[in-house]
């Protein structure tokens, strides 16, 4: 028997999330910014010896879209909250405006925080101001995530633990993982001197 699973990403504008989506399913970067609108694809992957459909809602972080991204709410199983660790005006928006839209709109669904571009805290122009892994997990906590994940859709770091725990949240979840919190973060790239 087939399973499936609805995962949307939600998340300010330019954060990361149609680049976490696309590295996911087709191993691929894309190389140029195109704001979304709103997006679905889907994709079989296998887990425990069980296939399941994971269908992936892109949705606009542009306010402009606030009415209509409800619609990709309805029948949600997880939710991916992204937050690029180089902008902290999007981390700030996971609890100030994403998690209060997301319960209102689904009062029951899991979510997981995804820190994005954690690249750039080893290469970006603002490495030194990056949001590091404690104050994403501290933030994770104060919204009820289910948990923390970090990743690099430029670099590949991360995004396939981001999906395997968001199909392993979404699916009809035993007393045993409703309990169970996830944090997972990448330790940093060795330095040389």
């Amino acid at each position: 028997m087939l399973s499936s699973i609805k995962c949307v990403l939600v998340g300010d504008s330019a954060v990361g999330k149609t680049s976490l989506l696309v590295r996911f399913t087709s191993e691929t970067f894309p190389e140029a910014y195109k704001p979304t609108v709103y997006e679905n694809t889907g994709v079989d992957v296998f887990m425990d010896g069980i296939q399941i459909s994971l269908g992936l809602w892109d949705t606009a972080g542009n306010d402009a879209f606030r009415s209509i991204r409800p619609l990709s709410y309805q029948q949600a199983d997880v939710v991916l909250m992204c937050y690029s660790v180089a902008n902290h005006n999007s981390f700030l928006n996971l609890k100030n405006k994403w998690i209060a839209e997301i319960r209102s709109n689904l009062p029951c669904t899991p979510v997981l925080v995804v820190a994005t571009q954690t690249d750039q805290r080893e290469v970006g122009p603002h490495r030194a101001s990056c949001i590091n892994a404690i104050e994403g997990k501290k933030l994770a906590q104060e919204v009820r995530a289910k948990g923390y994940l970090e990743c690099s859709a430029l670099s590949n770091r991360g995004v396939q633990q981001v999906f395997e725990c968001a199909v392993r949240t979404g699916r009809q979840p035993s007393q045993e993982t409703q309990q169970k919190e996830v944090f997972l973060h990448q330790r940093p790239l060795a330095q040389s001197d």
